[in-house]
């Protein structure tokens, strides 16, 4: 287990949590894992610093980041900010347990986790906690999220015939929905002590569609989306794709065997294609300037990309493997 090194900032007046202050505790803990990606931080913390709502927490933890200015940067950041505090990690536990352990720490009645490579509005806080206020029934919302070029991102999602679709359409009011992206989700305090934390077997990917549906399997709660952009996610991609592959489908295989055993063999079979067509693709379409017009420098090219496609649909069938015998992931 690691070690907890806490750094608090100095008091704030705009960031403590006054109406609840004698109650030890602030109406919502607002968590943000981060790993490296200090330009992110820089882009995040200004806007997370000034919202509209006043009561609440930031809890920053930082995973055993080797760039180790990242740290600089947060310390340097919250002393001016008495409603921020950085947990450090002294071992790198990746995001599923990173997340566990803040949700651990969090004092507020609605806890916020926050991907680092976001940026929100100012009324970000203030309109979650407005909405899940006023409906009880919510245990776990989210906002439109939209990339940097301000198309959709997936916000949440639907399960159907043992396959997860992400939903980017704009619509109005308040949506249901199976799952909510882990993106920038609120959640009840409620629910975790209800159903427990994420699972740590998940490791990262696919966490926040099993969560949607061991809500709907063992609470009354809804997990629902509402249509304000609120919130920006800039994509930085901190992991290895081969690694994103196995994962995901290892995970979705994991998901089916507790909740819908019975699309196991549709799903299996929906892989076999997918990665069948991968190979086929990837073995019989060559490089058209390669066909077209070979150069001797272009080998190596070509044959990277085709080793690619390989590593690609090896790290999915093992995924798949995986999944299917329950072993942990290293």
């Amino acid at each position: 287990m690691s070690r907890l090194t806490v750094t608090t900032g100095r008091a704030s007046r705009r960031g403590l949590g006054l109406n609840r202050m004698g109650k030890g505790g602030n109406k919502v803990s607002v968590i943000i894992p981060c790993y490296n990606g200090k330009e992110d931080l820089k882009r995040l913390l200004p806007c997370i610093a000034n919202q509209t709502f006043a009561d609440y927490e930031v809890i920053i933890i930082d995973d055993a980041s080797p760039d180790r200015s990242v740290l600089e940067y947060i310390k340097t950041f919250i002393k001016d900010h008495g409603n921020m505090r950085l947990v450090e990690n002294t071992e790198n536990m990746l995001f599923i347990k990173t997340c566990n352990k803040g949700i651990g720490l969090a004092k507020g009645d609605y806890i916020c986790l926050l991907n680092q490579d976001t940026e929100v509005k100012s009324n970000f806080v203030e309109r979650n906690v407005e909405i899940l206020d006023a409906d009880g029934s919510i245990g776990v919302l989210s906002c439109v999220i939209v990339d940097q070029d301000g198309n959709n991102w997936f916000t949440g999602g639907s399960f159907k015939g043992g396959l997860p679709t992400n939903l980017t359409d704009d619509f109005q009011g308040i949506r249901p929905v199976d799952f909510v992206a882990g993106t920038a989700p609120f959640y009840r305090k409620e629910v975790f002590d209800r159903i427990g934390l994420f699972d740590e077997n998940y490791r990262m990917y696919h966490e926040d569609v099993e969560f949607g549906l061991r809500l709907r399997a063992e609470t009354d709660y809804k997990a629902c989306m509402f249509p304000e952009k609120l919130v920006v996610h800039n994509l930085a991609m901190n992991i290895l794709r081969l690694k994103v592959s196995y994962l995901s489908s290892r995970n979705h295989i994991l998901m089916l065997k507790k909740y819908y055993p019975r699309y196991l063999p549709k799903v299996l079979l929906w892989y076999t294609l997918e990665i069948t067509r991968i190979l086929v693709r990837s073995i019989m379409e060559p490089s058209p300037r390669l066909f077209v017009k070979p150069r001797p420098w272009m080998l190596p090219f070509f044959v990277k990309t085709k080793l690619l496609w390989l590593s690609w649909t090896l790290s999915m069938a093992g995924g798949i493997l995986a999944g299917l015998v329950n072993r942990q992931s290293k």
